[in-house]
């Protein structure tokens, strides 16, 4: 006899000793549910072949104390795998689970097509039955068996669980944690194989109402149409707030403090057709600094969402830090309509800066905008290189005018370089690089940190604004002097010690 029974099937055997046939007495047992149910099972019984009796005991169990008993056979051998697999088999007294040793010996033993009956409670509390792909998994941190259709727990069906482990929320001020459920366009295994739906963290907040907003917009649209099923996509978006920092490895359980389902019927989110102009977007802020992240923290959410905030005179706003690279609050840009008819007219991204990514070292020196939200037309990008290149000339011929020692005004200096034309901006650039040598030289012998970071920030003022320091022009020279390129033709050496001259101390 198995060892778990659902009651009905208890009362059967009882009956089946007082001499009444067990099928009849088992029948007999399970109470009549509604026609809403029995409608739908017995339709869906033609198709895939489903036991009435078994379809209709599960529903019972369902629609009393809405847990359904789950018995497990595993195989002699089994990887120390993270995740586990298993084939569900209904029987009336509950599920029975062959475990595999890996999804692919799983799906081996089912054939496309096949599906069993899952009573579950909808939205209105009413019994229906759903007919999902018999796979099923326990995730590395989950909280038992799961359908691989659509995320559901084999125990209590209709109900997406969390997970076991919570993540270490990476810095004092980002306590508010925004997790989604998303389920792939397919089912697992019988439309593709790999990632199977699960929980993820998606972003960090500083305060509750920016996580609620990001939640429910993660949930309110869908990215783009599915494919293959309509019911894909982000299901289900969680809000949890993490407990006061207790030390570098402990932290109080989370609370979940806001949920947000999504609609099955939610519309695509409405975008800007391409090269939209939208007028009036105002200066970026000046870049900040991260977070203080906690120790030992080896991936965090590096990379944020800024908003422009229209309350009172306006203002840029951290709405939250996200994981994923710039993919995330790139997405959170298109959820919450920016510029579409959302909240807000206009976002940025931000990441780390990693000025030498081009010879592989990633060394972080910083932050600065990766993306605009939404995107700049073709006129409004020419018109801000446009102006780029104006401020960086207008910033030259003052320099030049203040380093020349009252030999040259700023009209002067605006006239020579008109009239030197292409070359003589060239040889000004040399002598720019020779001083920005020396400041890489020191910045990329430094470590990570504020020293370095202080070093990139002034050779970004060498190379935007022209403003060198008393210091770096003697350290050129010295630079020059102990002969770094000994390769370089006399020509060419004596062409560079002249080009820093004439960009230190023009007008001589």
């Amino acid at each position: 006899m198995p060892k778990k029974q659902s009651t009905a099937s208890k009362k059967a055997r009882t009956a089946a000793r007082g001499g009444e046939k067990f099928t009849e007495a088992r029948r007999a047992a399970v109470p009549v549910l509604p026609a809403t149910v029995l409608s739908a099972t017995e339709a869906d019984a033609a198709r895939y072949g489903w036991d009435e009796l078994v379809v209709s005991a599960l529903a019972s169990t369902v629609d009393g104390d809405g847990v359904v008993p789950v018995r497990t056979v595993w195989p002699e051998w089994l990887p120390a795998s993270a995740d586990h697999w298993g084939v569900a088999e209904p029987a009336v007294d509950g599920w029975l689970i062959h475990q595999y040793p890996s999804q692919a010996a799983a799906v081996q033993a089912l054939t496309k097509g096949q599906r069993v009956p899952v009573p579950y409670h909808d939205g209105s509390g009413r019994v229906r039955t759903a007919a999902l792909w018999p796979l099923v998994m326990w995730p590395e941190e989950g909280l038992g068996w799961e359908w691989a259709h659509t995320g559901w727990s084999v125990e209590r069906p209709g109900r997406i669980v969390g997970t076991a482990g919570a993540p270490f929320f990476p810095s004092t001020g980002l306590p508010f944690e925004v997790r989604r459920f998303d389920l792939p366009d397919g089912v697992l295994g019988e439309d593709y194989t790999g990632s199977a739906p699960r929980w993820s963290t998606w972003a960090w907040c500083a305060d509750r109402e920016a996580a609620v907003e990001l939640a429910e917009a993660l949930v309110a649209h869908r990215l783009h149409e599915p494919k293959r099923r309509a019911d894909s996509g982000t299901v289900q978006a969680q809000v949890w707030q993490h407990g006061k920092w207790l030390n570098d490895w402990l932290n109080d359980l989370p609370a979940l403090v806001h949920t947000a389902d999504a609609d099955p019927n939610r519309p695509v989110v409405p975008r800007l057709p391409f090269n939209t102009e939208v007028p009036g977007r105002p200066a970026s802020a000046p870049a900040g600094d991260e977070p203080t992240w906690r120790r030992g923290e080896k991936h965090p959410p590096s990379y944020e969402l800024r908003v422009w905030d229209t309350a009172g005179s306006g203002r840029w706003v951290t709405l939250g830090w996200f994981l994923l690279g710039r993919t995330g609050p790139n997405i959170a840009a298109d959820l919450l309509r920016v510029g579409a008819g959302g909240r807000y007219p206009w976002a940025e991204t931000w990441g780390p800066h990693h000025p030498d990514a081009w010879a592989h070292d990633w060394t972080e020196e910083g932050r600065a905008v990766t993306d605009h939200h939404p995107d700049m037309s073709n006129a409004e990008d020419s018109a801000r290189l446009d102006t780029y290149r104006r401020e960086r000339d207008d910033a030259l011929a003052a320099a030049l005018a203040a380093r020349s020692e009252g030999r040259l005004t700023v009209a002067q200096a605006t006239q020579k370089l008109q009239a030197g034309g292409q070359e003589y901006r060239d040889r000004l650039r040399i002598g720019q690089v020779v001083l920005l040598d020396v400041l890489h030289n020191r910045r990329r012998d430094l470590p990570e940190g504020p020293e370095r970071t202080k070093l990139r920030r002034l050779t970004d003022n060498v190379e935007e604004r022209h403003e060198v320091p008393g210091w770096l022009a003697q350290a050129a020279r010295d630079y020059l002097a102990a002969d770094p390129q000994p390769h370089y033709t006399p020509g060419a050496k004596q062409h560079r010690i002249v080009a820093l001259e004439e960009y230190l101390s023009p007008g001589r």
